[in-house]
């Protein structure tokens, strides 16, 4: 059905193969993505100001099982794969993309790949200061569904808020996340 689906939207046609250009295979049409590229980099400019080294501290509460407590710590973001991706850069400089917009679904992707893994969206985007991602998650082996809320303050600060959807519907508090530009 999916591939019905693109070429009965238009987004694809037939055309020749770039391998084997007598071959007649699926093929994006030029009008249908016309733009695309340029929507995808103006979006991308709405995260720049997210580009160089921050220090962070992660707020956890307390629940049955353990204390509230705090961890601090320093990371690094940038743009990368053609400026089509906000990236988390390693301490050994090794980039792991986060963060990207894709023009097709018109939506912000948010990609979990260590430790934590998911897929995260945010159809509606930035709305003021803030930009919510939502999906399914799985962490250390615990599947859950994830909501992250990112607030802008300024360009040197920002913080997001993670919430996991409980058995009742309502969004459950996990922890909280600061961001001050190091300077």
């Amino acid at each position: 059905m999916l591939i019905e689906k693109l070429f009965s939207s238009g987004v694809m046609q037939m055309g020749p193969s770039r391998n084997d250009p007598g071959r007649q295979v699926g093929v994006f049409n030029p009008a249908a993505v016309a733009g695309l590229p340029e929507l995808r980099a103006c979006r991308i400019d709405e995260f720049r100001w997210i580009a160089g080294e921050w220090n962070y501290e992660n707020e956890v509460p307390a629940t049955a099982a353990n204390p509230a407590y705090s961890d601090v710590g320093t990371c690094r973001y940038a743009l990368c794969e053609k400026n089509n991706w906000i990236c988390m850069i390693a301490p050994d400089g090794r980039e792991t993309q986060q963060i990207t917009f894709d023009p097709f679904s018109r939506q912000w992707i948010y990609v979990l790949m260590s430790g934590a893994y998911g897929i995260l969206r945010s159809p509606e985007g930035w709305s003021d200061n803030q930009i919510v991602f939502t999906g399914m998650m799985t962490m250390i082996g615990l599947n859950c569904e994830w909501r992250i809320r990112w607030t802008k303050e300024n360009t040197d600060r920002f913080s997001f808020v993670n919430e996991e959807l409980n058995m009742d519907g309502a969004w459950k508090y996990i922890d909280k996340w600061r961001f001050r530009r190091k300077c």
